[in-house]
């Protein structure tokens, strides 16, 4: 009974340092930097910078966190090691400057200086998606939660370098992740040793695994991201800006998946006991009621807080709170789950929900789009997140059985 207790407090306790670590970063970005670069950008010029971040997060969360899962997944095992992930990151890393380019011609925007920042900002992101890896192998959140805090206090001083100093916004972002990297590579292990771009007998497996999660991850970024370049390509970098203002609320929600997500996945892949299909079940019934309540608490917040953080675009989009915060809920309720099934099911089966979703996605947002401008895209993606959630709520009680194996 004692150790229980004592495991549910570690469990507790850990939540809260990876929540707050999350939070601290995300509630700062939220709060402070971006109705800052609003206020001083102008809304046209900060639909703009919305719309490029959204390229660097496809980055970011495709290939960092696929690393990332990768790595604590074959840690398992022990068959992970620092030089086969440091390869895929390199190759990703070159990879980087081809999207920074096309990103850039793609919106009119080329020259040398956006270029090298640009480039450096998606690869710094890509390695701080995945350093965080280095606390969540080992359980140790309270360096997790230093690493975010580290992460925040370099977006702080970004902000302030782009006020005095340069006038390019993408400084702001870089400090920020640069820092952490910085910070692992010195207080962790996973940029250390001998072997940093040596290949190891596991390198085809594990590149096997990272491929798999990286092929599943585009395609969930992809659909999560794109809805701000399609806006920006679509109509302008205003309309941007009043879709991003009316998700605010749930976005902040979405953002718990991954601190949430980082402490299921550490403690599903060293759990040995039985998981059944009656504890999926209620694991998926709790996310759906925590999902409804969160809806209702961020369409109450949005009504309060962007009238204050943003009360130049309020009026413009008030009328579409409901909506796209139930499409941000369901994202992350769905990807809650997501990470659920890999205890239960092998990393294809994410990839093949993924498949469906992005063309769930094609057929409903683009159009939407086009015909019915930001509302309708806040009905397609609540339709695609909805769909994400019931697709993977089937899969994993499927899968789920009592033996507690990892099914092909």
């Amino acid at each position: 009974m004692l150790k229980n207790r004592k495991t549910v407090f570690t469990i507790a306790s850990d939540l809260i340092f990876s929540v707050a670590g999350l939070m601290l970063m995300n509630g700062m970005l939220q709060l402070l930097i971006n109705p800052t670069l609003n206020n001083w950008l102008g809304e046209n010029a900060f639909g703009n910078y919305q719309s490029i971040i959204a390229v660097v997060s496809i980055m970011g969360t495709t290939f960092g966190v696929a690393a990332n899962y990768s790595r604590m997944v074959r840690a398992r095992d022990k068959k992970d090691t620092n030089g086969d992930y440091n390869i895929f990151l390199a190759i990703i890393s070159v990879a980087c400057i081809a999207v920074s380019a096309g990103t850039l011609l793609v919106y009119k925007s080329f020259n040398i200086a956006h270029f090298i920042l640009l480039t450096v900002l998606m690869i710094v992101t890509v390695l701080r998606y995945y350093g965080d890896v280095n606390y969540r192998i080992k359980l140790n959140y309270k360096g997790f939660f230093v690493y975010y805090a580290i992460i925040t206090a370099g977006y702080c001083l970004g902000l302030l370098v782009f006020k005095y100093i340069s006038e390019q916004w993408m400084l702001t972002f870089i400090l920020g992740e640069l820092a952490a990297v910085i910070f692992v590579a010195l207080h962790g292990d996973i940029f250390k040793g001998k072997n940093l771009l040596v290949r190891s007998p596991e390198f085809k497996d594990s590149m096997k695994s990272v491929g798999i999660l990286s092929a599943t991850n585009i395609l969930s970024s992809i659909a999560q991201q794109s809805d701000k370049i399609i806006l920006r390509l679509a109509m302008s970098g205003e309309a941007v800006t009043t879709f991003y203002v009316s998700t605010l609320m749930g976005k902040v929600v979405s953002l718990l998946t991954t601190p949430l997500n980082g402490v299921l996945i550490g403690y599903l892949t060293k759990y040995d006991g039985k998981f059944t299909k009656k504890m999926f079940s209620v694991f998926a019934l709790v996310l759906l009621g925590i999902g409804i309540i969160a809806l209702f608490a961020c369409y109450i917040a949005s009504v309060i807080f962007v009238k204050f953080l943003y009360p130049d675009v309020f009026e413009d989009a008030k009328q579409y709170f409901f909506l796209a915060n139930a499409g941000q809920v369901f994202y992350f309720i769905a990807n809650c789950l997501m990470t659920v099934i890999l205890r239960v099911a092998s990393e294809k089966y994410q990839m093949y929900i993924n498949i469906i979703y992005i063309i769930i996605y094609a057929v409903t947002v683009i159009p939407l789009t086009i015909s019915m401008g930001i509302r309708g895209i806040t009905i397609a993606l609540l339709i695609t997140n909805a769909a994400k959630f019931i697709m993977t709520a089937i899969v994993g009680f499927a899968k789920t059985d009592s033996k507690a194996k990892i099914k092909d």
